[in-house]
């Protein structure tokens, strides 16, 4: 077990962003908490890599750097205008790697919407019903301009089903008719669409009808076998071709003959009992009218063997094990969890049925694995379960009040649980609907449940740590989880050989294509303060943290020291790109593939009561590109000042409005009127764009005092770390926005102890005078 924890060691980086669901021009706030450092003890990991990547095709958007100190990083993306709507996700993973791969990676998948309506209208629908006689599907794709009228040019239409990729443009009514074949057996049913109409483009897709299709069926023998003639609990699962749980009845044959009917939750997950005979044939027949009819067979039984059975698997103080056997009776039990052993217990079986109650005091909090061995050691059967299970709120929540007017005052107290001395966590007061179910993570359920298990069923409510019932269900089917007893025969000493490094950004400066003979000085600017990097003879250097560091939205250049840059190439190799690229190939998500309902481009669109009225825009060529093309009004640095005298306000990025800040005049800045200092980038010739790793960008608050205003903010309070104590309430303070309806508050973060999550929700109605 020591050797293979060295070979596959347990990581857990959890990464709290404010919500799932985003709009262009807003920013994304995140605090990463590296819980469980691997190979790497915590102050190794130096820096947090975020990367956005577009599901459709894996392209990298977007991607930043940001500190981490003692386990915790703090950052902040805001999502430009230019990005288009759909899914996608954050690729997070620190700097350390262990043989080449970083130790920590989180995956985060979100869907971007927009507030600015579409440049055309696109829309798809079948052309005719699906029957039996059809061979094919036709699908009729219409373009118009926003005002439903005929677009003067045909617009390219790329598609994607099964296998299938090709393109097409539409006709003079802005049409096209796709005919697809009819496939059986497709593990994603939908039809995707890339329009691209001059220089906008956009993405629509839908779920195609398919036929019947064989569903996939698992049976798991609590313990692992089926023993002649002992009785077991048998725990079963049924997906789809999607591999979405299905809930349905099914009967249970015996020799063709039917003893029982059993059935599956909303999960796709149930159990039954069995005493099994050896040579009988047992069978399960699914009664549901949209999969195929066919005919499931259990594992055989074997002659001799033991079972094993656990009346509850969340268990506090102490574990309860059942065992029924037909063979030899000198057996042991170990309590585990694949990388180490917290007991090891030799016993007798004086009878053929024995219970035992083993007490956890040794075993720490978590999922921990039983499993009984014959005299040789040789496993005989498994069963997995939750030490010290308690779901009680560790961390509670109070507002003032449950209903709240727009622009009102909301107070809120936070008090940590008196076992939980201090902690430090992150919170987030975000719109309801911002939250998608499928794509909600939390840190308890991640760290306990998704960061040890395999693909989960998605949870209704979106917390599964909190359900019993559903935890009882999905442990009774992954039993045999990450690692197997032969991954133990197969282990070598050498294989827990490993190299560990950090990823760099290194470079070469040469000159006239050509190799350095001397070292030459290179200079960072953009930062607070100028940083000096020596390279070798041969142009060579490496680029430390600290060279790097950036206050946030500011960008980072790198030039020759002395004014020689135009006579000097440098070239910088970005480790970080490259390994964002690698895991975005690697890396398996193991979600279901859900049927997509999106056939109108407008779908993706915010409501006309969450967005701001949008001027028409109006297209601006600069050639002198300073790096913020993407903030409209800005200087060099970043920042801009919106109509209402706002330093860098999160509601106008890129607006028409904006304009730069004049050093000496005064704005407003967390509600606090700033005197704005210089900016100090100046117009040099060569300087070459760097990655550079930022520092936290602080949340901006307001009071929404003046009337004119518009305050459509979905997160409308977050703080990456604060600090809790046990016996001393914290209180915070912030103010609704103009978008009404259910949100939610979430604070979720770490303990001395543990890691803690609680939410609460309230209502925001219109004024009374509106």
């Amino acid at each position: 077990m020591h050797w293979l924890s060295k070979v596959k060691p347990t990581t857990n980086l959890f990464v709290h962003f404010d919500k799932n669901v985003y709009a262009n021009n807003e920013t994304v706030y995140f605090t990463g908490y590296l819980i469980t450092p691997a190979a790497n003890p915590i102050y190794k990991h130096t820096v947090m890599a975020v990367a956005f990547i577009r599901d459709a095709d894996s392209t990298i958007v977007l991607e930043d750097k940001f500190i981490m100190q003692n386990g915790l990083s703090f950052g902040s993306i805001t999502l430009p205008d230019s990005i288009l709507t759909g899914n996608y996700h954050f690729l997070v993973y620190t700097d350390r790697l262990t043989n080449g791969v970083p130790d920590a990676v989180f995956n985060q998948p979100i869907t971007l919407k927009t507030n600015i309506d579409p440049a055309f209208k696109a829309s798809m629908k079948l052309a005719e019903p699906t029957t039996a006689e059809n061979k094919n599907h036709n699908v009729l794709v219409s373009v118009t301009s926003k005002d439903n009228r005929f677009l003067p040019k045909p617009t390219t239409i790329s598609y994607q089903y099964g296998n299938i990729k090709k393109s097409a443009n539409t006709d003079i009514s802005g049409q096209l008719l796709i005919t697809l074949p009819k496939h059986n057996q497709l593990t994603d049913p939908n039809l995707y669409l890339k329009l691209k109409y001059e220089k906008d483009s956009s993405f629509i897709s839908m779920a195609l009808p398919q036929a019947k299709s064989k569903a996939a069926v698992k049976f798991y023998p609590e313990g692992g076998s089926l023993i002649n003639g002992l009785i077991s609990t048998i725990g079963w699962e049924v997906k789809d071709q999607q591999k979405r749980p299905v809930a349905l009845t099914a009967f249970l044959y015996k020799n063709n003959v039917i003893i029982d009917t059993i059935e599956t939750s909303s999960y796709g997950i149930g159990k039954f009992k069995l005493a099994p005979h050896m040579g009988a044939d047992y069978t399960v027949k699914l009664i549901h009218d949209g999969l195929a009819d066919s005919i499931y067979h259990l594992p055989k039984a074997i002659e001799k063997g033991l079972t094993l059975s656990i009346a509850q698997s969340l268990v506090k103080d102490t574990i309860r094990i059942h065992l029924k056997t037909n063979l030899t009776h000198h057996l042991s039990i170990r309590l585990h969890n694949f990388r180490e052993t917290f007991l090891n217990i030799p016993f007798d079986m004086g009878n053929n049925t024995i219970a035992v109650k083993i007490p956890l005091t040794e075993v720490p909090k978590g999922l921990t694995t039983i499993t009984v061995s014959d005299s040789l050691d040789r496993p005989l059967a498994e069963r997995i379960f939750y030490a010290h299970y308690d779901n009680a709120d560790k961390v509670v929540l109070e507002t003032d009040n449950q209903t709240y007017m727009q622009r009102e005052k909301v107070n809120l107290k936070i008090k940590l649980d008196s076992t939980q001395i201090q902690g430090i966590v992150s919170i987030a007061v975000v719109q309801d609907n911002r939250l998608e179910v499928q794509k909600v993570n939390d840190i308890e359920s991640y760290t306990y449940l998704k960061n040890e298990l395999s693909l989960l069923p998605i949870h209704i409510k979106g917390l599964p740590y909190k359900d019993k019932n559903y935890l009882e269900q999905v442990l009774l089917i992954k039993g045999w989880r990450r690692y197997t007893w032969q991954d133990f025969q197969n282990l070598k000493v050498s294989d827990t050989l490993t190299v560990t490094d950090s990823l760099k950004l290194t470079g070469l400066v040469t000159k006239a294509k050509k190799e350095l003979t001397a070292p030459i000085v290179l200079g960072t600017y953009g930062s607070e303060s100028i940083s000096l990097i020596n390279t070798n003879n041969k142009g060579f250097f490496t680029l430390k943290n600290e060279d790097l560091l950036t206050p946030p939205g500011k960008k980072l250049y790198l030039f020759t020291n002395g004014g020689k840059m135009m006579t000097h190439v440098i070239e910088v190799n970005n480790l970080y790109h490259k390994t964002s690229l690698n895991l975005t190939k690697t890396t398996v998500k193991e979600s279901p593939i859900l049927p997509s309902n999106l056939q109108n481009n407008a779908e993706l669109v915010l409501k006309s009561n969450e967005k701001l009225i949008r001027l028409k825009e109006v297209v601006i060529n600069n050639k002198n590109d300073n790096g913020f093309n993407f903030l409209r009004g800005a200087n060099a640095c970043g920042d801009y000042v919106c109509v209402y005298n706002i330093l860098n306000c999160r509601n106008h990025v890129g607006d028409f409005g904006n304009k730069q800040p004049v050093a000496g005049r005064s704005y407003l800045t967390n509600g606090i009127m700033t005197t704005y200092q210089v900016c100090n980038t100046k117009d040099l010739n060569g300087l070459y764009l760097i990655d550079g790793i930022h520092t936290p960008k602080e949340f901006y608050m307001s009071d929404y005092k003046e009337p004119l205003e518009p305050a459509f903010f979905s997160t409308i309070y977050w703080n990456y770390g604060s600090v809790l104590t046990a016996g001393k309430p914290t209180e915070i303070s912030f103010y609704t926005s103009d978008i009404t309806g259910k949100f939610r508050v979430i604070v979720q973060g770490i303990t001395n102890k543990d890691v803690v999550y609680a939410e609460r929700f309230f209502e925001v109605k219109p004024k009374e005078n509106q």
